[in-house]
């Protein structure tokens, strides 16, 4: 039974808190504090002109009808259609198959746990936090340590020219030797965007000419070398060598909030298809009603053919009754489609679009009043929409890719520094000795710099990044605005369906008043003129309208309410719904119906 909206009140820190915890650190602590000054703007000007703490409940107009008739309201409510809640009393026709139509009762309950749980739509969502987990791994991997190994060859055999002394050829006019080279270690990129490596290696050096020899041959030479490479301008800081992984982490908490989103779609589409289905129902029970009433007063104007009835009187009645018919077969039709879309919404493995069965609803409608605050609404609303927190994240991406942008107008300048410890034997162990006893040391220190004429790229792309962070600011904004909208047209639609409930069962028991005085003046009259049962094909109608407007005012309400928790972002809290990112490999598994 649903009484009151429970709404949480909320503050506007909140949503700041949201803000600073994704933002990335800026440059400018002046656009900073604009930013923030932003947001708290955005929200406080569509709240100026909101009372802060009233309370209020949805009402119905007096039910002057009701009240003027409650002695024979039971009586009066038992006169017209049935509320097709047992549909063994309806003749639904045969299904696709040419078979007997069948009817599967299904709890609203059921219908929503299934729908969350098996929905396409909400499949492929889920899917989607997975995928952009595994894209923030992929992007901190970059600052793993990775491990190298390299193995050369290389053979020479080529001319070179040879030294005279006194006239006689020092050695041969060709060099022959034979190098076997092993290089292994770690290398390991740091936040602060430097490159350091640490590394080992060993070559072979053999001379193969025989005109002269080299000691040692062959010459095993070690070296165990460690190397820093660092930019001192562009490209150095943990804000811009971390930007990726921030990047992508806010793409995983983009589509987690993506999926809130599809849910609550899904959870306030299902519930309203629920509804729908409801009044498909009881719109074939009116119809029929119509039919079997109509059938009746055909029948009696056929018998009195002979007495006062003319034949275009009589044929009139036939054309009504007809055309009752008639609406009959689009009132099944409307109800297959109904329970067709309802089961496309659920996917369940027993209850497929492609089975003929038909949905019937199990639960009937809620009357129920509720209580509200537009403020309370709206800052529950700013609070847990996912829109809004799609919105504060792109300001954050903004932020960051403006850091990267302001970073790259700076000049090149990267420190490289490398630091060589050798020693030559020949044998490997020996060469390795050496180079522990540090006699031999090879230091390498630069520093290169670029900087372009102008920096035009450079400066175009920051001009880009900050429009484009006033742009996601803007956008924020308009996130906001919608949301609001969208919480004022959902009360709206509420309270004013509420309303209508009252308006329209008063309409319909002043029609079931007036049929049933002119049934009571049916067994009281003599005669039944044409012109009388004319008028009861006419009070029967105007019933039948009417009960249709009443049961689709129920059905609005409570579909309404669904809206308005869609529009406060509180439709999963309300329904018990946790949201579950699937990591596995095949979510497509076979699973157990529950029990409707």
């Amino acid at each position: 039974m649903r009484t009151t909206v429970v709404v949480n009140a909320v503050v506007v820190s909140c949503v700041l808190a949201g803000v600073n915890g994704c933002r990335s650190p800026l440059a400018d602590d002046d656009a900073d504090r604009l930013l923030r000054r932003s947001v708290v703007q955005a929200i406080e000007r569509e709240l100026a002109a909101v009372p802060a703490e009233q309370w209020l409940q949805t009402t119905q107009p007096p039910g002057e009808v009701e009240t003027a008739l409650r002695e024979r309201l039971e009586e009066l409510d038992a006169i017209g259609p049935s509320d097709g809640r047992a549909p063994h009393t309806l003749d639904l026709g045969p299904d696709l198959t040419g078979g007997r139509q069948q009817a599967v009762s299904v709890s609203l309950q059921w219908v929503m746990a299934s729908a969350v749980r098996r929905n396409l739509d909400i499949q492929v969502a889920r899917l989607q936090p997975a995928i952009n987990e595994a894209d923030v791994v992929a992007a901190e991997a970059v600052f793993d340590a990775l491990f190298f190994s390299n193995v050369d060859f290389s053979k020479t055999d080529e001319p070179t020219t040879v030294p005279e002394l006194m006239g006689v050829e020092l050695g041969t006019p060709f060099r022959t030797t034979e190098e076997y080279r092993f290089e292994t270690g770690l290398r390991k990129r740091l936040f602060s965007g430097a490159e350091v490596f640490l590394s080992t290696e060993l070559t072979r050096f053999r001379n193969l000419d025989s005109s002269f020899t080299l000691t040692p041959d062959p010459a095993y030479t070690a070296a165990i070398r460690l190397g820093l490479a660092q930019p001192l301008l562009r490209g150095f800081g943990s804000e811009v060598n971390t930007a990726t992984i921030r990047l992508t982490r806010n793409a995983d908490r983009r589509s987690i909030e993506q999926l809130r989103s599809d849910l609550l779609d899904v959870v306030a589409d299902t519930e309203s298809a629920y509804w729908d289905l409801v009044f498909a129902w009881r719109d074939l029970a009116i119809q029929q009603w119509l039919v079997e009433v109509g059938i009746e007063v055909r029948d009696i104007l056929e018998r009195r053919r002979e007495f006062d009835t003319r034949l275009a009187e009589y044929s009139d009645a036939v054309a009504r009754v007809e055309q009752r018919k008639g609406n009959v077969i689009r009132a099944r039709r409307r109800l297959r489609a109904a329970s067709d879309f309802l089961k496309q919404k659920i996917n369940d493995p027993q209850l497929t679009v492609g089975s003929e069965a038909i949905l019937s609803p199990a639960d009937d409608t809620v009357e129920a009043p509720i209580s509200y605050s537009l403020r309370d609404a709206m800052l529950t609303a700013v609070s847990n929409r996912p829109e809004i927190q799609q919105a504060i994240l792109a300001i954050d991406d903004a932020s960051i890719r403006e850091v990267v942008a302001d970073n790259a107008r700076l000049p090149l300048l990267n420190l490289s520094a490398q630091l060589a410890y050798l020693g030559i034997n020949d044998e490997p162990g020996g060469s390795y000795d050496n180079v522990f006893e540090g006699d031999f040391i090879d230091y390498v220190l630069g520093l290169a710099f670029e900087w372009p004429i102008g920096n035009r790229a450079a400066e175009a792309g920051f001009r880009r990044a900050r429009l484009e962070r006033s742009a996601a600011v803007l956008g924020y904004r308009q996130a906001v605005q919608a949301v609001v909208l969208d919480v004022k047209s959902a009360l709206r639609d509420v309270i004013s369906d509420y309303q209508l409930i009252g308006a329209t069962r008063s309409f319909r028991v002043a029609q079931a008043e007036n049929l049933r005085a002119l049934l009571v003046e049916e067994e009281t009259m003599a005669g039944l003129t044409p012109e009388f049962l004319n008028l009861k094909f006419e009070r029967q109608e105007t019933l039948a309208r009417a009960r249709q407007e009443e049961v689709l005012a129920l059905v609005n309400y409570d579909s309404a309410v669904a809206a308005l928790y869609r529009a406060m972002g509180t439709g999963l809290s309300m329904n018990r719904i946790n949201i579950e990112i699937v990591d596995q490999a095949d979510p497509l598994g076979p699973s157990d119906a529950p029990s409707r």
